[in-house]
Order: C-alpha cells, then sequence, then structure tokens
C-alpha cells in the first residue's frame, strides 16, 4: 500500500498520463490514402445523388461527409419524417457502412417549436 503523500501524487500523475494517451490513441485516425478518400468522396456523392433524387425530400440543405464508408448527415430539413427518410436513403447507398444522422429539424420560424439552435 502506498503511504506517502508524494508517492501518491506521483500515482494519481502516471494514471492520468496514462489515461490521457490511451484516449489521445482512441481519438486519432490514422491518415487516409488516396484511395480511401477517392472512395469515401464517391461515397458521399452516391448518397447526396441518393437524397437529391427522392422527390418527397428537399435535400437542398443536408450535407454528407464520408469517412472510411461511415456518412454523417449535417444540415436540416423541414419535417419530421423526413430526419428518418434521410437516414433510410444513406444506408441503403452501396458502400455505406454506417449513418451518422446529425440532422435538424427547421421549424420555419414557428414560435411554437420545441427545437432550438
Amino acid at each position: 500500500m502506498i503511504s506517502s503523500p508524494v508517492m501518491k501524487r506521483v500515482v494519481r500523475v502516471a494514471f492520468a498520463a496514462a489515461l490521457l494517451c490511451a484516449l489521445v490513441a482512441c481519438a486519432t485516425q490514422p491518415p487516409q490514402t488516396a484511395a480511401q478518400r477517392q472512395a469515401d468522396k464517391e461515397i458521399a456523392e452516391r448518397v447526396q445523388t441518393a437524397l437529391d433524387a427522392d422527390k418527397q425530400l428537399y435535400a437542398k440543405h443536408i450535407f454528407v461527409r464520408s469517412y472510411n464508408g461511415v456518412v454523417e448527415l449535417s444540415g436540416f430539413v423541414w419535417d419530421p419524417p423526413d430526419l428518418l427518410e434521410a437516414e433510410t436513403i444513406a444506408t441503403n447507398v452501396e458502400g455505406v457502412v454506417r449513418v451518422v444522422n446529425n440532422l435538424e429539424l427547421q421549424r420555419n420560424g414557428i414560435d411554437d417549436s420545441t427545437v432550438t439552435y
């Protein structure tokens, strides 16, 4: 058992440093090759095309990014069902591994909206 106050502090600092290193290692991603970047660009373009092709979905304010096949949708839609519809469309595009839906609902200035920015 560690009894010295100095040793306790050293152990705490070492533990904190190890934890910080582990978090940084998990948070940083390896650099992509040119082929991986190109594949992600093509996936994002296919998703955007699929969103734009849907006649029921106004996709002008939806932005698509892809990293290793994980597609992120951001921006906003006008109607609550469009939040799920955009995600469903993106999920069905070839090459998409997973969809992260960060879309927001634009309430068109309605005062009783529970959605805030």
